[in-house]
């Protein structure tokens, strides 16, 4: 705890009638703000307590949005919270959240833990293609190498490259993407 959370969100933690789905709300938020940010500024430090998280919470005390204090600036957020688990989205600016598209599924028993890449790689390419109105074989989502490991993933239509953000995850059951889509793109040959 003292790793990860500041002692402003420990005390949330530990004040929440829910204080499990509070951690894994904090932790979601920092995980968004980091990837967020670093499609933009590539060494920027993933360390979870340089991303402080201040959330916006119904009166049942379950978070909706909120924002995430970055090293590179401010990242908005928002929530989807069931009772099986915690998803969020986040951007630089409202308007920007606003677009995201995303999807929240639960990966198929048959998956094997290393086919849970696999399905939400799918997963992704089929939302996509759906939101672009592509056949799902035309989307491609590749993981470019960099010095630190993996770039975030780049998504290509056939030959193009449109500028596509696009975030996947997968944890347990569960895999989640999210993607927001530069309009003017799209029309570029």
């Amino acid at each position: 705890m003292d790793r990860v959370f500041t002692p402003d969100e420990r005390r949330l933690i530990r004040g929440s009638s829910e204080p499990d789905m509070m951690l894994w709300s904090l932790w979601a938020g920092k995980e968004t703000g980091y990837k967020a940010v670093r499609r933009q500024h590539p060494t920027v430090s993933s360390a979870p307590r340089r991303y402080g998280v201040r959330l916006y919470c119904t009166g049942d005390d379950v978070p909706e949005s909120g924002s995430v204090h970055t090293p590179r600036g401010p990242v908005s957020i928002r929530f989807c919270i069931t009772g099986d688990y915690v998803h969020c989205i986040g951007a630089e600016a409202d308007e920007e959240v606003d677009a995201i598209v995303w999807d929240v599924q639960k990966v198929p028993r048959d998956h094997s833990s290393s086919g849970e890449s696999g399905f939400v790689r799918e997963m992704a390419k089929g939302s996509i293609s759906v939101w672009l109105g592509e056949q799902p074989g035309a989307v491609d989502i590749i993981r470019p190498e960099e010095d630190r490991g993996l770039a975030p993933p780049v998504v290509r239509i056939g030959r193009r490259t449109p500028t596509i953000n696009l975030s996947m995850s997968h944890d347990g059951r569960f895999a989640a993407c999210a993607f927001s889509v530069d309009p003017v793109q799209l029309d570029t040959p």
